[in-house]
């Protein structure tokens, strides 16, 4: 397998353990178990930008850049939806 694809994988990985760690932070019982998982939240998004960083860095995740019109029309929409 080549190392864009299991570094993709891992990055995939990182992502949903993000979500999935925000989730048990929603639903804590208690501060100490609030507190373990604000640790390995903090701990899992720095690893996941770490991996996007690499990821983009070696050309792997391209992001492609939104025309200023698609924009503006994007954020008047949501403007208009939250007044």
């Amino acid at each position: 397998m080549e190392d864009k694809y299991i570094m993709m994988d891992a990055l995939l990985t990182e992502k949903h353990l993000v979500v999935n760690t925000a989730t048990a932070l929603n639903e804590a019982s208690c501060d100490n178990i609030y507190k373990a998982y604000t640790d390995i939240f903090n701990k899992v998004t720095k690893e996941a930008k770490d991996l996007f960083n690499l990821c983009y860095n070696n050309g792997w995740y391209q992001l492609e850049e939104a025309p200023k019109t698609k924009i503006t029309k994007d954020a008047d929409k949501l403007t208009k939806e939250l007044s």
